[in-house]
């Protein structure tokens, strides 16, 4: 059965790779992955061969592929599929929308959902793919799940603040005092611009603020995990994270910082890695210091798909901001130190723009199937990974072209869109970092090819490969799956490890 595989896959590769040949005609990015997904899939009659894991992952992708035949169809019945994907649903779509996905999961649960999901996901829109995920953005979901992390998961501290304008939730498995005082304060400050308050007491608060602000010292230090959510751009998967925050939250004594960065489709690249990196020096330089009542010890940060590509490109920002402070370079020579040729990109010359205040660099970095590369460059485990239950190729070219629209002049190569692209000048002064993906996941060449360059750029990294899991597999360890528990455990030792170094 093993070899049969391995040459069903050979089979696959060599026909996507010969597309176009000899024809003389241009291929578009998309027609490789539009007639994989078309090829026919093995029969049931071959479960007996299958593992345990194995099984679980049919499930997984029976899961998912009868949520996305589900939303797909109810667009459809709704009238919500459209072809200019910024026009907003009529209020009647919204209402009915509910309801017609319940009927169509029953529909398909019984009819079987794979085909009517590869057909929907193929041609995939902005509008599907903020239904079919942003369901766990909803406020409500949002609000329930931190409500029920203090119960279930006995969380101290589980609430919202805005750091550097941006909302931000805060968790903590052990009592924070600072941190619990601070937002007190913060929630006070709150209802005083609500109830409208004379503006002589909101001044005299915030001249407060403003004269602890200067004394940084003076605040408790405090670990910190600066954790990004994934979610294609579209979606903040916080609900399904906020089990194993907390659990990383007591093993490391830390303070978890979840910025709900903005989303697609209104906010493309590079709102969101500006307001991640607003975020980042906050805290590092103190400004937060008030807001969050400490200032940080270590700092790890950590991030999942799409907040890997965050987590990953504010590490390159960070260490593009060091390359020039450590030359001590003027505006000439800032220019002259500009990469050039095919390493010239807009990030460069938008942080010389920015003037960013020195940083230091965190402490550690570790990533979960993260979106290094948003080009839709075929590479052999974006073959192999075309049908993953959560991320199939048509879903790719969606998220990529949607983050960084074709039609508007953005260099998807640019290293702080894609980190994939980044120099070995820039990654040699990356920090510790721990790669985690899956056998399957379709984009794991980009993570081995990362850790590798790291590796030889003599960073400390290490890459970690879990069987049998979907992309963005982290959630899946509260859910009981064996393989990512114990991609986990590993995880939450290294945290420890590099938390106390």
């Amino acid at each position: 059965h093993t070899t049969m595989a391995l040459e069903d896959w050979q089979h696959q590769w060599v026909l996507v790779t010969s597309i176009g040949r000899g024809t003389g005609s241009q291929q578009q990015p998309g027609d490789s992955s539009q007639l994989l997904e078309l090829i026919e899939k093995q029969g049931s009659k071959s479960l007996v061969w299958h593992s345990y894991s194995a099984l679980r992952f049919l499930l997984i992708k029976r899961t998912m592929d009868l949520l996305y035949a589900s939303v797909g169809a109810a667009l459809e019945m709704t009238k919500g599929r459209s072809t200019d994907d910024t026009t907003e649903k009529k209020p009647a779509s919204r209402i009915w929308m509910p309801i017609a996905t319940a009927a169509a999961a029953t529909y398909y649960n019984v009819l079987g959902p794979s085909k009517k999901s590869a057909q929907i996901v193929s041609s995939s829109s902005q509008d599907f793919v903020k239904n079919a995920w942003g369901v766990v953005s909803l406020p409500a979901v949002k609000n329930l799940s931190l409500q029920a992390s203090r119960i279930l998961k006995g969380a101290a501290i589980a609430d919202r603040i805005e750091i550097a304008g941006v909302p931000c939730v805060v968790l903590s498995s052990a009592p924070c005092p600072p941190l619990a005082t601070a937002l007190k304060r913060f929630r006070r400050q709150q209802e005083r611009e609500t109830s409208h308050l004379s503006t002589i007491m909101e001044g005299a608060e915030d001249s407060a603020f403003n004269r602890h602000a200067v004394h940084v010292q003076d605040y408790p230090r405090q670990n910190v995990i600066l954790h990004l959510t994934g979610g294609g751009f579209f979606a903040h998967t916080l609900a399904g994270d906020l089990p194993f925050l907390l659990d990383w939250s007591r093993f490391t004594k830390s303070v978890i910082i979840c910025p709900e960065y903005a989303l697609l489709p209104e906010h493309r690249y590079p709102s969101a890695i500006d307001q991640t990196s607003n975020i980042y020096s906050s805290i590092v330089s103190g400004e937060a210091g008030p807001l969050l009542g400490f200032r940080p010890k270590h700092l790890i940060i950590t991030g999942e798909a799409a907040g890997g590509n965050l987590a990953a490109a504010l590490c390159v920002k960070i260490c593009m901001q060091k390359l020039f402070e450590d030359e001590a370079l003027d505006d000439k020579e800032f220019d002259d130190a500009l990469p050039t040729g095919e390493m010239q990109y807009e990030g460069a010359s938008r942080l010389k723009q920015q003037k960013m205040p020195p940083v230091r660099t965190p402490d550690g970095l570790m990533l979960s199937c993260p979106m290094l590369n948003m080009s839709l460059e075929l590479s052999p485990s974006r073959v192999r990974g075309t049908n993953d239950p959560v991320l199939p190729s048509g879903l790719i070219k969606t998220i990529s072209d949607s983050y960084l629209p074709p039609g508007a002049n953005m260099d998807k190569t640019d290293p702080l869109a894609s980190p994939f692209y980044a120099n070995d000048e820039i990654l040699s002064l990356f920090p510790p970092t721990l790669i985690c993906s899956t056998d399957d996941d379709p984009l794991l060449d980009d993570s081995v090819d990362f850790n590798t360059r790291l590796k030889r750029s003599g960073v400390e990294s290490d890459l970690r490969a879990a069987h049998h899991m979907p992309h963005a597999f982290w959630g899946l360890s509260s859910a009981g799956f064996p393989e990512a528990k114990q991609v986990m455990v590993e995880c939450s030792s290294w945290l420890q490890m590099h938390m106390n170094m």
